[in-house]
């Protein structure tokens, strides 16, 4: 009987341990899965999808090329089927520029990616449409490949 009672707690506690090893950022088990899928990833703020601008935009503009609309269009319905309709746009921008463009600029380009999700019934309450302009870069500006990686738009699900 003591080795019955020993036996459970072990596997209680190993229960304990794993679960803990396993964040999943407040999103299922199959919710997680389809966002690494997607190409997301586990940051602080949560299930993040950078979409970088020589993807969705040309130099210097917010409208989205028409190959990428039907990308975004079915991102969008496969959250929408996984019930992940919170979501935050962030639009970023590199430093060449006046930093007050290049803000609306990123806010416009947030606003566009939003604006298809929208149409693809999402509820504008459960959007978050941000412009950070140059602040947070995630690469070095004095190279035109890294200031086109921070050229972008990021994806954060909001749980």
């Amino acid at each position: 009987m003591l080795r019955k009672i020993y036996l459970s707690i072990f596997i209680l506690s190993l229960t304990a341990v794993f679960s803990g090893c396993m964040n999943l950022g407040n999103v299922s088990y199959k919710q997680a899965r389809m966002l690494k899928k997607e190409g997301f990833e586990l940051q602080n703020e949560g299930w993040t999808l950078a979409l970088p601008e020589r993807l969705l935009f040309s130099f210097d503009d917010y409208r989205i090329q028409n190959q990428q609309t039907v990308k975004l269009t079915n991102l969008s319905k496969q959250l929408k089927k996984y019930e992940l309709d919170k979501l935050k746009f962030t639009g970023h921008s590199d430093n060449v520029g006046q930093a007050s463009y290049n803000y609306q600029l990123s806010q416009k380009r947030a606003q566009s990616v939003a604006n298809i999700f929208l149409a693809q019934g999402f509820q504008s309450k459960n959007l978050q449409i941000l412009g950070r302009g140059s602040d947070q870069p995630i690469a070095n500006n004095d190279t035109e490949e890294g200031r086109a990686k921070n050229r972008r738009v990021n994806i954060t699900i909001i749980p």
